[in-house]
């Protein structure tokens, strides 16, 4: 059975203050101030293209890549994303492509979540990631905000941010002082690919904050006196562009630009991965935005 709005709200206020009864909701989350303003809970019986578009987010050389229900379908309430064998030795393993709000949805500020059980196996590379919108975008340099990652890990989720200017060149934010709690590692991973967690992203004016099941883990202070990067790519207002939202169920293979020795997937790793997303919330108070991208000059 799925989880209603209200119900999930109160487990993630419960988890937030560690509570014994799990219905107190004593402690606020990030939600707390804001509407429901737009998600998805996957309830259809296919990918609802008013809010959702394929497209080549990412690409990897020797894998073949559809847009249909061989590795992205909705069933069970969810939205399942796959890899699986493609029959092809030169790329022998299927994908879906990414799974995006581009043309649809963009937002700025507020509290992003989503409810999915993610493949935490060699090889697997799921994220829950965005990007800025273009027809939006102000900043000289593109934002891209990783709220997570998996990189080929049995227990462990991964945010990044970077700013890409034109020829592929980017910064990234670096680990080290003030960065160092990057990644959030399950305390316990026996049974993690078989159970479901709640990510979370809370965006501000002034900072970034990363959460699980009500926790957060992990922040960045997004002003002018935080910047991360050389002085060809100065200035942090990228990460006050709209952004659109984007899943990827990727692989590491050779065909990537990139892809360490020891991330990547074998002939010894079984298929198929599976990704499955319960639920999508977007949450706002006044002064955060949205756009409805479709129908818009």
């Amino acid at each position: 059975m799925k989880r209603t709005v209200a119900g999930s709200l109160c487990l993630v206020f419960a988890m937030a203050a560690g509570a014994a009864d799990a219905m107190s909701c004593a402690t606020p989350a990030p939600q707390a101030g804001r509407r429901l303003v737009w998600g998805d809970e996957f309830d259809g019986t296919a990918l609802d293209q008013t809010k959702w578009r394929f497209r080549a987010t990412m690409n990897s050389s020797d894998c073949t890549y559809t847009n249909d229900s061989r590795t992205a379908r909705v069933e069970d309430g969810c939205l399942h994303l796959l890899v699986v064998p493609s029959g092809n030795p030169a790329k022998p393993q299927m994908l879906s492509r990414g799974i995006a709000t581009h043309d649809t949805m963009a937002f700025r500020y507020g509290y992003l979540e989503m409810r999915g059980r993610v493949p935490f196996r060699h090889g697997a590379w799921p994220s829950f990631w965005m990007t800025a919108t273009k027809q939006y975008r102000k900043s000289k340099w593109m934002a891209e905000i990783d709220i997570f990652e998996v990189f080929s890990s049995t227990n462990k989720v991964v945010y990044n941010l970077h700013k890409w200017a034109g020829k592929g060149q980017r910064a990234m934010l670096p680990h080290g002082e003030g960065h160092a709690s990057r990644s959030f590692t399950f305390p316990d991973a026996s049974k993690l690919n078989s159970e479901f967690h709640v990510y979370g992203f809370e965006w501000t004016p002034k900072e970034m904050s990363f959460w699980v099941d009500g926790k957060k883990y992990g922040s960045c202070p997004i002003d002018e006196a935080h910047d991360f990067s050389p002085s060809r790519f100065a200035g942090m207002d990228c990460f006050h562009d709209f952004q659109s939202i984007i899943f990827n169920n990727e692989i590491f293979t050779p065909g990537h630009g990139w892809c360490p020795e020891q991330f990547r997937i074998t002939a010894d790793d079984a298929l198929p991965i599976e990704y499955w997303i319960d639920w999508v919330r977007l949450w706002q108070k006044d002064g955060e935005e949205i756009r409805l991208v479709k129908g818009e000059k």
